[in-house]
């Protein structure tokens, strides 16, 4: 299966799931203070991720969450950051979400590194990447990872990275 018509299943699904989850409103007291209304926010805010993740973000920034998805919340994996002079330690990375404007949130250890996807260019090592800013006065974004893109089906998926306007450098080892 292609993955376009692999996109448009899963896109269909998320649809599904967001009308389910809008009857929820109809429950008693559906609120902030409820807690199952919390639980089903969670839920929405995952599904709202996985459409914005095929629908709103580059193609670069696809096959990067995409492959990030592949560790998050695996102790044995880790992700370290850089930016500007302050660098994190590495950490498991516990949240992916994408914003509207396709702000991009990762969580390591409960730092949030955030980003507009839009703003950004990316240079692709085999178990780096590098998010340069398009405009000047911003710090460039190390995102260091120990589970390197040669270990995932991620590659195959998405060959065409390569060549996105959006991807300034892809290493030869990839």
């Amino acid at each position: 299966m292609e993955h376009q018509e692999l996109d448009q299943k899963i896109l269909m699904i998320c649809e599904d799931i967001e009308q389910t989850l809008k009857r929820a409103e109809q429950l008693p007291n559906y609120e902030d203070s409820a807690s199952y209304y919390c639980r089903l926010h969670m839920l929405q805010e995952i599904v709202a991720t996985e459409r914005r993740l095929q629908e709103e973000v580059s193609l670069p920034c696809r096959f990067l969450l995409e492959h990030f998805s592949l560790f998050l919340g695996k102790w044995d994996y880790n992700i370290g950051c850089k930016y500007g002079q302050m660098q994190c330690g590495r950490g498991m990375l516990s949240g992916i979400k994408i914003l509207d404007w396709g702000n991009v949130v990762l969580t390591i250890d409960g730092m949030e590194v955030t980003w507009r996807d839009a703003d950004y260019e990316y240079m692709f090592y085999p178990d780096k990447v590098i998010l340069r800013p398009k405009m000047q006065g911003k710090a460039d974004i190390y995102l260091y990872f120990s589970y390197a893109f040669k270990y995932g089906n991620v590659l195959s998926r998405f060959p065409e990275v390569a060549h996105d306007p959006q991807t300034i450098y892809w290493h030869q080892d990839m």
